[in-house]
């Protein structure tokens, strides 16, 4: 080597120092491995279902009563507590008392007056009949004996009634709860003054009652025509029309129905306007502490009816679906841990769990069918992706 390219060497040798280095850690760098994505997985589970219809429905009381003054007069008391519950004869309202007393007093002396005279005259009547039948009485005289104790007779009978009805409206000042229930707002207080009578009497307050209660709900002329074929075919309970089962949950229930009740009563006819049948169904509503009671009249309440016969089916828990563009899908394992889509058609819920009517692989027309062996994935689903390896816990 000339010594005039030892320069150039020398310029050459970081170069090439950095060129082997580059190379040796292009070399040495590993592009690391994707994590295989952890998930729980589980079995479907097969049970025996019932198909329902969903309807929408009213609490409605058994029993109502709109408490009215029967006489007018001023209201001396008003004792109950609005929005409690009272019993059968509890006092609702006082009105004065001393009118009707007074009333009662004056038609007591008028009977006592009547049965006075009533006697006098029986007795002058016997008198001249007797002499009547010796000839020493006219027969004028006998007519108007007659007349008179029959006419003294009718007074008493007169004043008799009188005093049933002073009796009556003596009674009526003390107004009473014909029924057991929740007794609504006072609507007058103490001291006002009320009219009663057949027409425009006064209304105090109203009562309802609240066990048992009544749902009443809309059903369709299809669903009552399904209903009435399944009681022929004994593929219900009870083969009566007014003794259907029922269930029925409230919006915090979240979709399930903890209350049993049956069915009490069927309208007479459809209604052509709307193509609906009236029914009500009639529930336990007992009193809970604390909390009080589970239904209040005018409550809305979702009730499910039972059509058919009980039938099997396989059920996963509702958090193994996954919905996109409007298809429900879930995810199986295999058995080389390797993730498999299915396309589902999803049918009743009970619980958590969601029946699983009809399953295949997208893209294949044939179905697939979800088995009681497979396992699926029902809990970290947003990690998964077909046709990818999964690591499953039981």
């Amino acid at each position: 080597m000339c010594s005039s390219d030892l320069p150039l060497l020398i310029c050459c040798l970081p170069l090439l120092f950095l060129t082997l280095a580059g190379c040796s850690s292009q070399e040495s760098v590993v592009a690391p491995k994707a994590a295989v994505p952890e998930v729980t997985v589980a079995l479907p589970q097969r049970q025996d279902v019932q198909d329902y219809q969903y309807f929408t429905g009213r609490a409605e009381p058994r029993e109502r009563a709109e408490l009215r003054a029967r006489v007018s007069g001023h209201l001396t008391s008003v004792p109950f507590q609005p929005g409690s519950e009272i019993a059968i004869g509890d006092v609702i309202a006082e009105i004065d008392k001393r009118p009707f007393e007074a009333e009662l007093q004056r038609v007591q002396a008028q009977q006592a007056e009547a049965e006075a005279r009533a006697a006098r005259t029986q007795g002058t009547f016997e008198r001249i009949s007797a002499a009547r039948e010796k000839g020493a009485s006219s027969e004028e005289e006998f007519r108007k004996a007659l007349g008179d104790r029959d006419e003294a007779a009718a007074a008493v009978q007169l004043v008799k009634a009188s005093l049933t009805l002073a009796q009556l409206n003596l009674e009526y000042c003390t107004l009473k709860s014909p029924i057991a229930g929740r007794v609504g707002d006072r609507l007058v207080d103490a001291g006002n003054l009320v009219a009663g009578g057949p027409a425009g009497s006064t209304l105090l307050t109203t009562v309802v009652s609240v066990d048992p209660v009544q749902i009443a709900f809309e059903m369709d002329e299809n669903s009552l025509q399904r209903l009435q074929l399944a009681m022929r075919k004994g593929e219900l309970p009870s083969p009566q029309e007014l003794n259907v089962p029922v269930q029925a949950g409230l919006a915090i229930d979240n979709g399930s129905y903890p209350l049993d009740g049956t069915v009490r009563f069927l309208n007479n006819e459809v209604n052509p306007a709307t193509g609906t049948i009236r029914l009500k169904a009639e529930f336990p509503n007992p009193k809970q502490d604390p909390g009080g009671r589970v239904l209040s009249v005018g409550m809305f309440v979702r009730v499910r009816v039972p059509i058919g016969p009980l039938r099997q089916a396989l059920l996963v828990p509702e958090s193994a679906l996954a919905s996109e563009q409007g298809q429900r899908y879930l995810f199986v394992v295999d058995d080389s841990k390797i993730a498999v889509r299915l396309n589902v058609e999803a049918g009743l819920q009970v619980g958590s769990q969601r029946e699983i009517r009809r399953a295949w692989i997208p893209g294949r027309a044939e179905n697939r069918d979800l088995q009681a062996t497979d396992r699926v994935i029902v809990r970290g689903l947003q990690r998964v992706r077909a046709g990818a390896e999964v690591a499953t816990v039981e």
